[in-house]
């Protein structure tokens, strides 16, 4: 081959080794952006997993005889407005169908109590929400 015919070659070889890694920076960028969603995602299961657990420690530390009053989250007691502030940390929670769910029915010993927690929230760009609950049974000893 003559130089005159390979005029341009070094050039499209250039510019094919840019697209190959574009493409691979492209990749690397997008698995980043995954990593940071999927993180994100983690702290909120994180952070509603504490939420519920708090209140439901908070609420073994309680009289159970008193508990439907303030928590039962139909009555609107004051610790289900406080529970439901704090709640309020989790993206999308703030929405209508998100609000927390707290239940406080009679236990399986007359001096117990049923308790039923679950948090929700949504991340931006999803179109359903996530759920943490937790049933347990609190006083009776």
């Amino acid at each position: 081959m003559t130089i005159a015919s390979q005029r341009g070659a070094l050039l499209l070889d250039a510019l094919a080794a840019i697209a190959v890694f574009s493409i691979g920076v492209l990749g690397c960028v997008t698995l980043q952006a995954l990593a940071i969603r999927h993180v994100h995602a983690a702290h909120c299961r994180s952070e509603a997993a504490h939420l519920v657990q708090a209140l439901v420690g908070r609420m073994a530390a309680e009289n159970p005889a008193t508990l439907a009053a303030r928590y039962d989250g139909e009555a609107g007691g004051e610790g289900y407005a406080a529970f439901s502030r704090l709640a309020r940390r989790l993206p999308g929670a703030d929405h209508p169908a998100n609000a927390p769910q707290l239940g406080v029915t009679p236990g399986p010993t007359p001096g117990s109590r049923r308790v039923t927690v679950a948090v929700h929230w949504q991340l931006p760009g999803e179109t359903t929400a996530h759920r943490h609950g937790a049933t347990v049974v609190v006083g009776g000893h």
